[in-house]
C-alpha cells in the first residue's frame, strides 16, 4: 500500500510538471501565431457537422491505437471548444476502447490464454469484480495507458458493458479538462486556460483520494 502510494503521488506531482512545462513551451511557441494555426486548422477541419464527423474518425482509430486521451481532448477543445470538444473526444475515446477491447478478445485471448494462463487468470479475477468501479477509477486517475488497459481487459474477456460504461464516465473529467484548456489556447483564452489547470489539480487531488480509499477493496476483491 505504501509503495503504491508514493508512486501515485509521484505521478501526480510528474504531472503536474509536465503541465506546467507543455503550457509554457505552448505559450513561448504559440504566441501571436495561434490565430494564424487556429484558422488553418478550421479550414482543414469547419465547425459544423461534417468537421465533427471528420475529426471522430479520425480520432477513433488513434485512440484506439494509443493516442493519449489528454492530447485527444486539448485538439477537440482548441477546434471546436470546451462543450463540442468535450463531447466528440469522449465519443472517440469510448469508440476507440469498444474498438480495441473488441480485437483484443478476438485476436490475443485464446493465444494469450494458452501462453500465459496464470497471469491471465489473475487479470481475468480482477476485471470481473467491480468491473464498473474499477474501470471509472482507472479512467480518473492521470497515469496509465488507455490502449494498455483495454488490451488487457479484452484479452481477460471482462464484461464489456460495465467496463465501457465505467470508462466512458471516468473519462469525463479529463475530457472537460483539456478540451477546456485546449479552447484556452485561442486568442483570448487565457482565463479559460487558468480555469482549466485549477480543474485539473483538483481533479488530480481527488483520483489521488479515491484512489486510496479503494485500494484495500481492490486488492482484496
Amino acid at each position: 500500500m505504501f509503495k503504491s502510494t508514493s508512486a501515485l503521488k509521484l505521478t501526480v506531482f510528474a504531472t503536474l510538471i509536465s503541465l506546467f512545462l507543455v503550457m509554457t513551451l505552448a505559450t513561448l511557441l504559440l504566441g501571436d501565431y495561434s490565430i494564424v494555426i487556429q484558422n488553418y486548422l478550421n479550414t482543414l477541419i469547419p465547425k459544423n457537422l461534417l468537421g465533427a464527423l471528420t475529426f471522430t474518425l479520425i480520432l477513433t482509430p488513434a485512440m484506439a491505437l494509443g493516442l493519449p486521451r489528454q492530447i485527444a481532448a486539448l485538439s477537440a477543445g482548441f477546434l471546436f471548444g470546451t462543450g463540442f470538444g468535450t463531447l466528440l473526444a469522449t465519443i472517440s475515446a469510448v469508440l476507440g476502447c469498444i474498438v480495441t477491447l473488441i480485437l483484443a478478445r478476438k485476436l490475443f485471448a485464446n493465444m494469450v490464454q494458452r501462453s500465459y494462463p496464470k497471469p491471465l487468470a489473475k487479470v481475468s479475477h480482477f476485471f470481473s469484480h467491480n468491473t464498473f468501479l474499477k474501470a471509472l477509477i482507472i479512467r480518473l486517475l492521470p497515469a496509465g495507458s488507455n490502449f494498455l488497459t483495454n488490451v488487457l481487459a479484452g484479452t481477460a474477456r471482462s464484461p464489456i458493458k460495465p467496463y465501457v460504461l465505467g470508462s466512458a464516465l471516468g473519462f469525463l473529467p479529463q475530457m472537460t479538462i483539456f478540451s477546456l484548456m485546449g479552447a484556452g489556447l485561442q486568442v483570448n483564452g487565457q482565463q479559460q486556460l487558468i480555469i482549466s489547470v485549477i480543474l485539473l489539480v483538483i481533479a488530480l487531488l481527488l483520483s489521488s483520494y479515491l484512489y486510496q480509499k479503494t485500494h484495500s477493496k481492490f486488492t482484496l476483491s
